[in-house]
């Protein structure tokens, strides 16, 4: 019996592969289900890249072939060329905005023949990497505020250009980085604030806001009595209450409005 070749196997998980694989079965049954049309050849419209599914499924095959050459690449490729992939995504970014078309609301797309190129789609990839190498490098201190800003610049330039081209829903993909950021020794109260401010934004969405406000104040006001010892002693918290009210009340009727009415896209709405 072939023994498996232990610089290709070694370090795999294959419960993830396995659930990648059913993710993706998952995937093309659906889209298969809702774009079929009765009477087109099953197998034929399947390698013809004419339907969503068809190119769903080459989309597949062409990301299996590139995760098998990732396997064969030594680990220490990617940290030596995590800055350089870091740049070609940021130019790639920045290639949009001459070179874009404008599908279906987005202007984060170069069309290429028949494939549509989305740069925002792989600098994902380059940020992680980028952020990781920067992460361990080791007079990375995540406890200070430099290193800290460092990382976020790092994260968050390439959603500022994601936004600009339309694509608000996928710049918020970039803030998950925050949770490895956070990992890495960020304090949990920038994370509970950014929590507190999606919560909100939620609530805005759902809540009629004059009811919403009046839930604010009314948070507020048990706060202002719950501490009202040591406000008594220390009028500094009852400021940084009164403070953090008005944010809130001013996020909830200014700038979530102003968001959906002059950022996000109609189809981003829907």
């Amino acid at each position: 019996m072939r023994e498996q070749n232990p610089a290709i196997s070694k370090g795999i998980d294959w419960s993830l592969i396995w659930i990648y694989l059913l993710l993706v079965a998952i995937g093309l049954t659906a889209i298969f289900a809702a774009t079929y049309q009765e009477g087109d050849p099953i197998i034929q419209s399947f390698i013809s890249f004419k339907t969503d599914y068809s190119k769903q499924f080459y989309f597949f095959v062409i990301g299996a072939v590139l995760a098998f050459f990732i396997l064969l690449t030594d680990s220490k490729f990617f940290s030596a060329t995590a800055n350089l992939w870091y740049a070609v995504g940021i130019l790639m970014l920045l290639l949009v905005f001459p070179f874009h078309s404008r599908i279906k609301g987005t202007e984060s797309i170069i069309k290429m023949g028949a494939f549509n190129f989305q740069p925002a789609e792989f600098c994902k990839i380059f940020v992680s990497l980028a952020l990781a190498k920067y992460l361990s490098r080791p007079e990375t201190d995540f406890s200070k505020l430099r290193s800290q800003m460092i990382a976020t610049a790092i994260a968050l330039f390439p959603a500022v250009l994601t936004i600009l081209q339309s694509e608000t829903g996928l710049a918020l993909v970039y803030l998950s980085f925050f949770i490895v950021m956070y990992r890495e020794g960020l304090p949990s109260v920038i994370l509970l604030i950014g929590f507190a401010v999606a919560a909100l934004i939620v609530a805005t969405i759902i809540i009629e806001p004059n009811t919403l406000a009046i839930i604010l104040t009314a948070i507020a006001a048990l706060i202002i009595y719950i501490f009202r010892r040591q406000i008594k002693r220390n009028r500094t918290i009852l400021i940084r209450i009164v403070f953090f009210w008005f944010v809130c009340v001013g996020i909830q009727r200014f700038a979530v409005p102003y968001v959906f009415e002059n950022v996000l896209q109609k189809h981003q709405i829907e």
